[in-house]
């Protein structure tokens, strides 16, 4: 009997602790002399355990060959590698991902409100788009200074929406009247706890297998 109760006791522990544990996810885009980068890292406890990708826009070889994305999980105070490997991101594989959302649509009606109730408690620590932009000439790059002021604007309005923001957003944009350039940094730090994705990610499956049992059950009747 004891040890029932200490074996229940663990899990419940151990379900609290995965519920109130804190999700980190770091977005970076850098733009340099055209060359794109991204890098997006998902951490815990402290970046004790990381999952990350990049991708490189400069290692796109052919539209069929696609684009390549390395991606890497650590974990541990040394942050010993787990897993490393490489990737393709192929025009194939994109239609893949949309069929399955679609599909995914087609069976959770209520998707877009569960997504926008779990974006809702996605919290956002760190915002900083630095943006460097010149025409080569000083009245051509004030006009584009006041076009990249207005879409950031718009574009952290829009985000505002959907997330809750912790901190202002920190915007510059620097202009450089002797070179055309447009160089670009984007640092974007959000914070989630589990246990709100946990719950997203149940009532997306309680749609879809009771949307799957409802086909099953009109099919059935059909035959019949």
């Amino acid at each position: 009997m004891n040890g029932w109760l200490i074996f229940l006791g663990s899990i419940v522990i151990m379900v609290t602790i995965i519920w109130f544990t804190s999700v980190r996810i770091q977005i970076e885009y850098k733009r340099a002399s055209e060359n794109d980068r991204i890098d997006v890292e998902v951490s815990a406890y402290k970046r004790l355990i990381k999952y990350r990708f990049t991708v490189n826009l400069l290692q796109i070889e052919s539209l069929s060959r696609g684009v390549q994305v390395s991606k890497e999980a650590e974990a541990g105070q040394a942050m010993e590698t787990k897993r490393k490997k490489k990737m393709w991101i192929t025009p194939r594989t994109i239609q893949g991902y949309q069929r399955k959302y679609a599909q995914l649509l087609h069976n959770v009606r209520d998707l877009h409100h569960i997504l926008r109730q779990t974006l809702k408690c996605v919290h956002g620590e760190v915002i900083e788009w630095r943006t460097n932009v010149g025409l080569g000439e000083a009245s051509a790059t004030g006009a584009a200074i006041g076009a990249v002021w207005f879409a950031k604007s718009l574009l952290i309005a829009l985000l505002a929406h959907y997330i809750s923001l912790h901190t202002r957003p920190r915007l510059y944009v620097f202009p450089e009247f002797q070179r055309e350039v447009l160089d670009m940094h984007l640092l974007c730090i959000l914070r989630l706890r589990m246990g709100h994705a946990i719950i997203a990610v149940i009532r997306i499956a309680v749609h879809y297998f009771r949307k799957g049992r409802e086909q099953i059950w009109e099919n059935t009747r059909f035959k019949a």
